[in-house]
């Protein structure tokens, strides 16, 4: 299966009713997720910002929001090579093993084929990640030294439960996955803002002091949400 396949099969797929969904309040990624088809998730922004204005004590402060939407980012960072589609293609009865996602028989195959576990297990929310859904996940290491993902996405609405089997997908680095990079610009009437998020954001001349690009972007966007452009993932 392609990577575009794989990505839009997971974003779809019915991971049920969890007893932490705090009684429906807020909804089910896959739920939102399920009509739409990869020509939708591909026509979506891969990512949007919006600025608001608050004022506090008579003090003007601007808040950014960035949103980084997961199946642009997951195309950008991830690949399938003959053995990740052999351990996809697995049935998963049961998640008894030791990586969150697979199964005995799963993780069995992965020892058998020479994997073992580079780091610590992650998930996103741990960090607030800008990322549209959550993604929890553990790289691998091959026998011949290339880093392997066995990636989950949360389809569900608390995110204690309702995550994806595990799919294996092979990454140029372990920090890919977690790469943020976009940038946002906006312009009228002789006015123009540019924006970088990498974690934190940076205007035009590389500086980290952004209050003021913060307050221009809002004015000149007047408080919409902008769509923006994800950048490469440097390794």
């Amino acid at each position: 299966m392609q990577v575009k396949q794989l990505i839009h099969k997971m974003l779809t797929t019915n991971t049920g009713r969890a007893i932490c969904d705090s009684g429906d309040a807020y909804g089910r990624n896959w739920e939102r997720n399920q009509a739409k088809s990869i020509k939708d998730f591909e026509n979506a922004p891969s990512a949007t910002l919006e600025v608001s204005r608050w004022e506090h004590d008579g003090k003007v402060s601007y808040d950014a929001n960035v949103t980084i939407d997961l199946f642009h980012h997951l195309l950008r960072v991830l690949e399938t090579d003959s053995i990740c589609d052999e351990f996809n293609s697995m049935p998963v009865e049961d998640w008894r093993s030791e990586f969150y996602g697979v199964s005995d028989a799963g993780e069995a195959w992965l020892k058998d084929k020479g994997f073992t576990a580079k780091g610590d297990s992650f998930n996103t929310y741990n960090w607030s990640a800008n990322f549209s859904q959550t993604l929890q996940g553990c790289h691998l290491e091959w026998l011949n030294g290339d880093t392997y993902l066995l990636l989950q996405v949360h389809q569900g609405c608390d995110v204690r439960g309702g995550y994806t089997d595990a799919k294996l997908f092979k990454v140029e680095s372990e920090w890919a996955i977690i790469d943020e990079s976009c940038g946002f610009y906006v312009e009228s009437e002789g006015r123009e803002v540019s924006l970088t998020w990498s974690g934190e954001f940076t205007n035009s001349e590389g500086s980290y002091s952004v209050e003021d690009d913060l307050k221009a972007f809002y004015e000149i966007s007047g408080g919409k949400v902008v769509e923006g452009d994800l950048y490469e993932v440097c390794y």
